[in-house]
């Protein structure tokens, strides 16, 4: 018999919202596929980048710093998205 699972921050939300909230993630990562593709194909084909030198890159602190703020705003936004309506 296991212990209790950890504490969820959330209420308990309805498949509806689960829907929402997968449905706009999916088209977010779907947008940034394409819009990292396009990138990645445009700098390739001037010759200023290959797929190696983005493999092969570490981001300094400010954009890490950046990143996560972003990561950070997007998680927030997901949030607002499973709290029923009228709740704050």
């Amino acid at each position: 018999m296991s212990g209790p699972g950890p504490k969820q921050p959330l209420e308990p939300i309805n498949v509806a919202q689960l829907v929402a909230v997968s449905l706009r993630l999916a088209m977010e990562v779907g947008v940034l596929r394409d819009r990292l593709r396009t990138h990645e194909v445009l700098l390739a084909k001037h010759g200023l980048l290959d797929s190696a030198a983005i493999d092969a890159h570490s981001p300094d602190a400010t954009e890490l710093r950046w990143r996560g703020e972003q990561n950070r705003a997007l998680i927030e936004e997901l949030g607002r998205d499973v709290v029923a309506p009228g709740e704050p």
